[in-house]
């Protein structure tokens, strides 16, 4: 029976996990297991067998992390993978044979490859495509490509198999127990959008999580159609124990959960991470003869809640110009610089204080901690920059909820600098995001989190770089992701100024165009000759003289800061400036100038 009809009338079972079972049974905890193909085969062989006789009907090949990150080159990894896929169809063929009238269907399983920050995108794919023309040369009528957190490669891979194959692909996805995958997608944004996956016959969710919360999440979606979804969730949590992985032995707890997963609807079901044959024989046992029922299946918009939206957001929203002023959080406990230069811009009639998140690398106050201080104090709105460098998931989501807790809605989301080469033996960036990608966890946040209060976040613009094609991609990607405007790096040249009005033409984008005021000769050299992406001509830096005053510096800089404004006038959506040395009363008066013009 194709597996296609299989599927209309049962649950399908699948196997349980092969890598954890491996270490339980071998007692080998620090063996790759896919190479175990090659080294030891009869051991993959067995483990088949095992689930196999404990009920499971979908048998994934040991081939899960059969890439070029755990294996040295192309030619071993295409020798784990034939191996696996053989040995898992003589196994397979030979439990058919000796059960007759029962089914097992063989499924080729691919794990994620490097994301782009290690690959280009050809090579990874390039890399994917191999590996899948290995497993079809096999004969593989069936593909399982699980514990993705995006769709980067996932709808392009499960394409390349069906231009060449009719073969059953299923893409399944893993979140953690917020309900998120590692690139910010929710679970009700995942089923969305593998459900539009043509390629894809079935989606669904391995790893990361336990029955019961991966029950928690399924109860709560609904479906937007009717093609067969998984559920293979972790035995549990482990724990370490001398240095060994250890997963609690609760089958029964694990089966009890996993009959409510099922009553959703759910058409595949099984085992990841710590899920053993016990598991997948108490499974069997457990929905032998039960009749599968259907999906809730309804109306999915993901349109985020129009009401209770920022002050700053209606106004540029309604397009007024405005104006966004930085000050940078102190190193140290003094904050009374930061406190004073807030209120004397809100008295100026700034829109939004914006507080840069550690840039450089280099350890300042905590924004988000910081402008919630001042946003009490000043009664003011604070918008803090989000760094993407130096939290993990689990940090950023809990600084969200507190912040927006506390009465935060404006953010700017940043990459965040590298740190130093110098620093990096004693201080390690994170990066489970880029700016982007937390842009779309944020966009799934305000849909099911802050629905009620939606946070506004934009993004930096650097519009230098040759490929104005390429800077206006980047920008309509943060766009899609929910980005509402765009602070730029500060312009100190005509062309400039003329490439940011290319790019608002281009993308419809609403652009906060950076002013930042050279508050003397030394500073003006300083900035031209050490920060990296600000282009300072000449003849910018010879406006200052070496022997000025500090008063005939500023009327300088506020000159300089009236003709970069002049330039930008008739497309600017409003005006970043950024506080030189914290003097917010020269950034005050040239606020007021600009107003005039």
């Amino acid at each position: 029976m194709q597996l296609r009809e299989y599927i209309k009338n049962n649950y399908l079972i699948t196997d349980g996990a092969m890598g954890t079972y491996y270490e339980e049974k071998y007692g080998e905890d620090m063996v790759l297991t896919e190479r175990v193909n090659l080294t030891n085969p009869e051991r993959i062989a067995a483990i088949h067998r095992e689930y196999m006789e404990a009920g499971a009907r979908l048998i994934r090949t040991n081939t899960f992390a059969a890439n070029t990150m755990f294996l040295e080159d192309m030619e071993t990894v295409c020798a784990v993978v034939r191996a696996g896929y053989e040995l898992a169809r003589r196994e397979a063929n030979a439990f058919m044979q000796s059960h007759p009238g029962e089914q097992v269907y063989v499924a080729a399983d691919l794990g994620p490859i490097y994301d782009m920050e290690h690959m280009e995108y050809e090579a990874v794919m390039a890399e994917y495509q191999q590996i899948c023309d290995t497993f079809l040369e096999c004969g593989a009528d069936c593909f399982v490509l699980e514990t993705q957190s995006e769709f980067t490669y996932i709808e392009p891979v499960a394409q390349y198999i069906r231009s060449k194959s009719e073969a059953f692909i299923l893409i399944q996805f893993a979140v953690d127990r917020t309900g998120y995958s590692r690139a910010g997608l929710s679970v009700q944004r995942i089923v969305n959008q593998a459900a539009e996956c043509a390629a894809a016959d079935a989606y669904g969710f391995n790893c990361e999580v336990d029955s019961t919360h991966l029950y928690q999440f399924l109860k709560d979606v609904t479906f937007p159609e009717d093609k067969p979804v998984s559920a293979l969730p972790n035995a549990g949590y482990p724990c370490v124990l001398r240095g060994k992985t250890i997963y609690t032995n609760n089958a029964a707890y694990y089966v009890e959960k996993m009959q409510l997963v099922a009553e959703l609807g759910i058409d595949i079901v099984g085992g990841c991470c710590g899920t053993t044959p016990e598991y997948i024989r108490s499974l069997t046992d457990r929905l032998k003869g039960e009749k599968k029922p259907g999906k809730r299946i309804g109306s999915t918009s993901t349109d985020p809640i129009k009401k209770h939206r920022s002050e700053f957001e209606k106004k540029l929203r309604n397009g007024e110009k405005v104006f966004v002023v930085e000050l940078d959080p102190p190193f140290a406990l003094d904050i009374d610089k930061v406190v004073n230069g807030a209120k004397l811009l809100k008295e100026a009639g700034v829109d939004l204080i914006t507080l840069s998140d550690s840039p450089m690398a280099r350890t300042r106050m905590d924004a988000g901690q910081l402008a919630v201080r001042l946003q009490q104090e000043c009664q003011v709105q604070v918008m803090p920059h989000i760094a993407c460098r130096d939290r993990n998931v689990i940090a950023m989501r809990g600084s969200m909820l507190g912040m927006h807790m506390n009465g935060i809605r404006n953010f700017l989301v940043v990459t965040g600098d590298p740190v130093s080469r110098a620093d990096r033996e004693c201080v390690k960036s994170v990066f489970d995001f880029n700016s982007i990608r937390f842009m779309q966890y944020l966009k799934d946040m305000n849909q099911e989190v802050f629905s009620e209060e939606p946070v506004f976040y934009g993004g930096a613009l650097n519009y230098q770089g040759t490929n104005v094609d390429a800077i206006a991609q980047r920008m309509q990607l943060k766009q899609e992701a929910g980005c509402g405007y765009f602070l730029t790096q500060p312009v100190y040249r005509a062309q400039d100024a003329q490439r940011l009005r290319e790019l608002k033409e281009r993308t419809g984008a609403k652009i906060i165009c950076g002013i930042m005021p050279l508050v003397s000769y030394k500073n003006a050299c300083f900035v031209q000759s050490a920060m990296a992406g600000i282009h300072i001509p000449d003849e910018v830096v010879n406006r200052y003289r070496p022997d000025m005053t500090r008063e005939e510096a500023e009327e300088t800089a506020v000159g300089l800061s009236m003709d970069v404004a002049l330039w930008m006038q008739d497309f600017a959506d409003g005006y970043y400036l950024m506080t030189p040395f914290n003097r917010a009363g020269l950034i005050r008066r040239i606020m007021e100038e600009i107003k005039v013009l």
